[in-house]
């Protein structure tokens, strides 16, 4: 995030939400939403799903699974055509406006009213109330980043931003709402493929860095991601997996898929607190210490450092992840590795980025009760708004409009890039989007199928559905196939009725729940049930070509009422899979 979500309450004017069911994903982030509403705040919703926050907002757009760039291009050329931009910002602190202006022709609230039903005016009404906000804060998250275009999408709100002037200041900016604990932090360590702690794997100067420091040549070739791991399994490219904290055979699209590459793959390690789906499919499983039996640090979504202290001794033989690896790291031989308590790797880290971890020590930690980075300094603050002064990270100092196209058909993206790249002159190597839908309703498979999440559970449910007031009290009714009411009467389907849905990738069974506030056409489950995962309908052959992320927010597929018979028949077949022998089943009974 660009700004520290407290932000939300005390300064934000505007509240631009989409592709983000704040309330039952980011409960503690939603609740700063209402208390800035309280103080006057105006709220903005856009998705395909009226969801609580939509019934408090001031405009909701309800839109088709998928069409976000076609509508932020509208926004951007409604703002530029009638003047509403912060042309001082946009002169003196960006470039490539001219770029953003061609590509955005063509976009216009009248073609996304024929296009989707939603009335012009409700377009230029979200246009005016976002571009005449003193700040406007844009907020999202998978809703967004989980299509073909995802990076794209990111891209156009950038430019929204941008447009605006809603950067570097209190109560703005673009924040990503990180979906699980200390994601945020994870990337910041470098667990990416193409990163470590301080930049690029590709930079020397970052590779010189970190010898100086681990004594030891990193290789400049990013490494593979996640969603591409299942195909190098089958490649022969990748051998060994090792899954740290993390559920993919529920948590991946296509768990089929990602279910068979585990059978394939020579050795499987998982590293969890508890037994999970993917844990079960593996050779060696090695436990390790909760959250409340370690100390350390973790990393917010607000980019805000927190030092935890230890709550309880772990159970014997238990121990925290960092010793797990060390250990690991020792019996193979290699040097870095002796660390004797955490700290001491926190002090590493400082070492390793002193730009943005420099200035953070256990001690001010302990004093400030957290810091934001950057923070180079001991005598510096930290950062809870990014860009103050109006200044990128560039080398320039000054950010980039990234123009976005946007195709008919996927294979046309590339072409369609090209051509502005070529009218425009737009040099090699600057950024250019493109969008376009991954799929498109068939007869075969006529009905969009998107997932999302529950408030009662976090993400595949490891450590929510152990929790017995909740799986058993508040989440009684367990996983449940949402259905649009046209859908519905289409089908014959009867609230908690038993319903199939299924692709060309999978079939999941559960009752029915005719939902009113799904746009019409749109199926919607969760992926907390390894019963009934959303994610064994989801496309795992196609990528962000920028990311490499999948398109799990949307896929087709249909869907017909069954009998009880057949969907205990189905729910037996997932049970089979997901948990492959009596003991193992037994966890999630």
């Amino acid at each position: 995030m660009t700004n520290d979500l407290t932000e939300f309450a005390t300064h934000s004017d505007v509240l631009f939400l989409i592709g983000t069911n704040t309330s039952e994903c980011h409960p503690i982030i939603a609740m700063q939403m209402l208390r800035g509403i309280e103080r006057g705040a105006k709220m903005i919703v856009i998705d395909p799903k009226e969801t609580d926050m939509a019934k408090k907002a001031d405009i909701f757009l309800q839109i088709p699974v998928g069409y976000n760039i076609p509508l932020l291009n509208a926004f951007i050329n409604y703002i530029i055509e009638n003047n509403l931009y912060d042309k001082d910002f946009v002169k003196n602190h960006t470039q490539g406006f001219e770029y953003v202006k061609e590509a955005v022709k063509g976009f216009t609230p009248q073609k996304v009213e024929e296009e989707t039903g939603i009335p012009a005016q409700k377009v230029i009404e979200v246009a005016e109330l976002y571009a005449k906000a003193g700040t406007a804060a844009i907020c999202y998250t998978m809703g967004m980043t989980q299509f073909i275009d995802g990076t794209s999408n990111i891209f156009s709100l950038s430019n929204l931003a941008l447009l605006t002037g809603n950067l570097g200041k209190k109560g703005g900016g673009v924040n990503p709402l990180r979906g699980q604990n200390n994601v945020q932090g994870a990337c910041d360590m470098g667990a990416l493929p193409h990163v470590v702690p301080n930049g690029l794997v590709t930079s020397e100067e970052v590779r010189a860095h970190i010898k100086e420091i681990w004594g030891y040549d990193i290789s400049s070739k990013p490494g593979y991601s996640l969603t591409s791991a299942p195909h190098k399994i089958e490649e022969g490219k990748v051998k060994f997996l090792y899954v740290f904290g993390e559920n993919p055979v529920m948590s991946d699209p296509w768990t089929e898929h990602f279910i068979h590459v585990t059978e394939i793959v020579e050795t499987l390690v998982v590293q969890d607190i508890f037994l999970t789906e993917t844990a079960q499919k593996a050779d060696v499983i090695l436990p390790s210490a909760c959250w409340g039996e370690k100390e350390g640090t973790f990393i917010n979504t607000s980019r805000r450092v927190q030092l935890i202290s230890k709550a309880v001794e772990p159970a014997l033989g238990l121990e925290a992840d960092w010793k797990v690896i060390c250990n690991i790291a020792n019996r193979i031989g290699l040097n870095g590795f002796d660390f004797y308590k955490a700290q001491e790797i926190w002090e590493e880290i400082r070492k390793v980025n002193p730009n943005f971890f420099g200035g953070i020590s256990y001690e001010r930690l302990k004093k400030l009760d957290g810091i934001s980075w950057p923070c180079p300094t001991e005598d510096h603050e930290g950062t809870p708004v990014l860009y103050e002064g109006n200044k990128s990270m560039l080398p320039d100092g000054k950010f980039k409009f990234a123009p976005v196209v946007y195709a008919d058909e996927k294979e046309n993206r590339a072409i369609l890039e090209q051509e502005i790249i070529k009218k425009m002159n737009i040099p090699e190597g600057y950024p250019v989007g493109s969008g376009a839908l991954s799929e498109k309703v068939n007869e075969l498979y006529p009905c969009l199928f998107t997932t999302g999440r529950k408030v009662y559970h976090y993400h595949t449910g490891t450590m929510t559905r152990e929790c017995k007031p909740l799986e058993l009290g508040s989440d009684i009714m367990g996983p449940a196939i949402e259905v649009s009411p046209d859908i519905a009467n289409a089908r014959d389907l009867q609230e908690n009725c038993y319903a199939v849905v299924e692709n060309k990738r999978g079939r999941i069974a559960a009752k029915v729940r005719i939902n009113p506030d799904l746009r019409h056409g749109t199926i919607f489950t969760t992926f907390h049930y390894a019963e009934a995962d959303g994610n064994e309908l989801a496309n795992a052959e196609e990528t962000d070509p920028l990311s490499g992320m999948n398109p799990l927010k949307m896929t087709i597929a249909a869907i017909k009422k069954i009998s009880e018979e057949e969907f205990i028949k189905i729910r037996h077949e997932s049970d089979m899979q997901m948990h492959p022998s009596e003991q193992y089943r037994t966890v999630r009974r």
